[in-house]
């Protein structure tokens, strides 16, 4: 998948080099997200040139050499000196269509580029991109452009989509919480779901896992978090938490994070311990 850096969310918004810097943050992890998923970022030629404070064009950070400049050098220098850019073979074509966007015409940027090809746009902080959808007038027509604004909802809507797998999406979703599925082979998890409703169930049973504290988890009388006495992990000490009646999930916790080994949808070895 394609995603085009929208150069209209850099107006020179930002205050000063800290604002810009406290914001850069969400978009480094997004940047890294497309990464992880090998997703193509595409920009304008002229991207390092837009304005980020009344001061400094976006070019002008490589240069800092303050300890919060260098976090982001590396993954501005990568954008900047590597291609793809989208002017090298562009899609939208100005002289045969007109693309407007809040009554402005935005021909020959990312915006009207993007209508031509995945529709995914991502964007800085900026007054006229807060929004997840961006409606682009093409000719006559109405097109919808995904704006990434945040990791989060970004994952939720590739999920939804099905462009990327639900292991993926689990491992990317819930890094920063108390799960892990870095120990869950294929093979133990989403490969044994058969059909999407039981991808969506285990999934939401994460996200309520996740949001809770571990006394919550403990007590909760709908998770049922107790310790497994049976065989099939040997040398792990193991526990189990309800998903629903009868489908359970097993790992093993280290300090605050659980780390999920297998799913269950026949109680057959809930049964056995």
């Amino acid at each position: 998948m394609e995603i085009l850096l929208n150069e209209l969310s850099l107006t020179g918004q930002f205050t000063d080099e800290d604002d810009f810097f406290n914001h850069f943050d969400s978009i480094l992890e997004i940047i890294k997200l497309i990464e992880v998923l090998k997703f193509t970022i595409a920009k304008e030629y002229m991207f390092f040139d837009v304005a980020i404070t009344s001061q400094y064009k976006l070019g002008d950070f490589l240069r800092l050499r303050t300890d919060r400049a260098r976090k982001m050098k590396r993954f501005l220098a990568k954008l900047a000196q590597h291609p793809p850019y989208w002017n090298e073979l562009q899609k939208h074509n100005c002289n045969n269509n007109s693309y407007y966007f809040n009554s402005k015409d935005v021909c020959a940027t990312s915006l009207a580029e993007s209508c031509e090809r995945d529709r995914y746009i991502l964007s800085f902080r900026n007054k006229d991109f807060l929004v997840r959808s961006i409606s682009i007038q093409k000719n006559s027509e109405n097109i919808e452009l995904y704006n990434i604004i945040s990791k989060d909802d970004f994952l939720d809507n590739l999920l939804k989509l099905l462009r990327i797998d639900a292991q993926t999406y689990c491992q990317e979703k819930f890094k920063k919480s108390n799960l892990n599925f870095s120990k869950l082979k294929d093979k133990d998890g989403f490969e044994l779901l058969e059909t999407q409703q039981q991808v969506d169930i285990f999934i939401e049973t994460f996200r309520e896992f996740s949001e809770m504290s571990w006394d919550n988890i403990i007590s909760s009388d709908g998770l049922q978090y107790k310790k497994y006495n049976g065989t099939a992990f040997e040398g792990l000490n193991v526990y189990k938490f309800r998903v629903t009646q009868k489908y359970r999930c097993f790992g093993y916790r280290e300090e605050n994070e659980f780390f999920v080994l297998k799913f269950e949808i026949d109680h057959k070895m809930s049964d056995n311990g």
